[in-house]
């Protein structure tokens, strides 16, 4: 699934896609640059996505583990109460600090909610070192309830912390967000409909 992001206020393409082997590689690579360290919100972009990649690994060794859409929904033929582990990337050729911009680790649990256990957008981007690309987070958020949408999930939930919360009261059209956030089937939809209206079509 493709959709755009603002790198210095020029629209440029990603990929948001389920993630494979290769770019949980590409994750374990992410380095925080000199300039940002001391900033909180690129330590815990590092350390959530240092988190995801670890409980991603966990994971599959005890779950179904759906590498594209198709194989998340054979898990669930074979067992309609599976938990399923997902982990989803935003990928991009022209980002030269890694082809992998942004993680979500999440889950399916056993009665089709989505638990979106971490979420981290490189620390480059966190810091806006060299350029400016922004709309990587909001787009994962809305992305991926685009893909609950249309795959019948009727809540996504999770944990914020004092970094995120304010992010997600933001996105999630003004909530007071504390330490958890339910996403829920209508602003599911609103979300969904944010993303293809916003984030998709050509480029300009």
């Amino acid at each position: 699934m493709r959709f755009r992001v603002l790198v210095d206020e020029s629209p440029h393409p990603v990929e948001l896609a389920l993630g494979s082997a290769r770019d949980m590689l590409s994750i374990s690579h992410w380095r925080a640059p000199t300039q940002v360290q001391h900033q909180p919100a690129a330590r815990d972009a590092l350390e959530f996505a240092r988190l995801a990649s670890k409980r991603h690994r966990q994971y599959s060794t005890t779950l179904p583990t759906a590498l594209d859409l198709s194989g998340f929904q054979s898990a669930l033929a074979q067992e309609a109460q599976a938990e399923i582990a997902l982990l989803f990337v935003v990928r991009a050729k022209w980002f030269k600090p890694s082809p992998i911009l942004g993680i979500a680790q999440c889950r399916r649990t056993y009665c089709h909610h989505f638990i979106l256990e971490f979420l981290a957008v490189h620390p480059s981007i966190v810091g806006q070192v060299h350029q400016r690309v922004s709309g990587i987070g909001k787009g994962l958020v809305y992305g991926i309830a685009e893909i609950a949408n249309n795959l019948g999930v009727e809540l996504i939930w999770g944990e914020a912390t004092a970094n995120s919360a304010p992010f997600y009261s933001h996105i999630l059209f003004g909530p007071a967000i504390k330490d958890h956030f339910f996403i829920e089937k209508p602003t599911l939809a609103k979300c969904g409909k944010e993303f293809r209206e916003k984030f998709c079509g050509e480029l300009d």
